[in-house]
């Protein structure tokens, strides 16, 4: 036990210094070598928790097996290869890479052990090739569509806006005493006042825009607003009093709708209350008792 172990510890350090030398050219392009240690260390830690547990799963597992044994380990690795993309995201990709090269590391050392003075059959190195190049593939290619589209994050913003309102809208977040906004779906929708903005209790929403915008009138009546006719902004922060403050903001328009207006704002739009401007205006520049 004790010599499985050492074993499967050589691995460890042999596919961490392996990723981190990796990691190490890409940053000497940049100009930067520092990056590698923390590499190593992730890696490290990771084939310590996850990787040495695997091993053991394919040894127990293809003890009894014979000529097939390589096929079937190859296949345990790169199975849990995949499914570290449950824990680890888009990071799955290296846990994958980190199980093929710790699986070749144990195989040769098994090899070195056991297989001293024989060489397998040309038919059997070609089989146990091509059958570890086609599951780490297509570990690797599921690691890549899975791990996308199930941990991609989208901002999910609704914004109800006052029919024929023109100009900025905002929306400032962190704000303590904010109400809410009411949800649909996975949506946050926020409610924009006559001044163009509204507050929020929530974070900043990150990832891929995913907003949707509607005009409301005084009946309550919805109207989607085309694309063409929202001019995407970004995102502003300033401090008072230790406390900061951010916003995103984007200009709407009924009467300039086009594909130049939504890549470039017209300059004769109304601007809006600044993010300034709304501190004042909400007084949230104001001392709290």
């Amino acid at each position: 036990m004790k010599d499985m172990f050492s074993t499967k510890l050589k691995s460890v350090l042999l596919v961490s210094i392996i990723l981190g030398a990796f990691f190490l050219l890409l940053e000497l392009r940049t100009g930067s070598a520092i990056y590698f240690i923390f590499v190593m260390i992730y890696a490290f830690i990771g084939n310590v928790v996850y990787g040495i547990p695997v091993s053991f799963l394919s040894d127990f597992a293809t003890k009894k097996i014979g000529k097939n044994r390589f096929i079937f380990a190859s296949l345990i690795y790169s199975v849990f290869g995949f499914l570290s993309f449950i824990f680890l995201g888009e990071l799955g990709i290296y846990a994958v890479i980190c199980s093929l090269l710790f699986f070749f590391s144990e195989e040769w050392q098994r090899m070195r052990k056991h297989n001293r003075g024989l060489k397998p059959a040309n038919k059997v190195i070609v089989t146990n090739t091509l059958s570890t190049v086609i599951l780490f593939s297509l570990a690797l290619y599921g690691s890549m569509v899975v791990s996308g589209p199930l941990f991609e994050k989208y901002t999910n913003e609704i914004y109800i806006i006052p029919k024929g309102y023109e100009g900025e809208v905002r929306v400032m977040y962190n704000i303590k005493d904010a109400p809410r906004p009411k949800k649909s779906a996975d949506f946050d929708v926020y409610r924009i006042n006559e001044k163009g903005y509204t507050l929020s209790p929530l974070p900043e929403r990150e990832g891929i825009i995913n907003n949707q915008y509607f005009y409301i009138d005084k009946e309550g009546n919805k109207e989607r607003i085309d694309g063409s006719c929202i001019s995407l902004g970004g995102s502003e922060g300033t401090q008072i009093d230790d406390y900061e403050y951010t916003s995103t903001y984007f200009t709407v328009t009924n009467t300039h709708c086009s594909e130049t207006f939504s890549e470039n704002v017209d300059p004769t739009m109304p601007r809006g209350l600044s993010l300034e401007g709304i501190i004042k205006e909400e007084g949230l520049d104001k001392p709290k008792n």
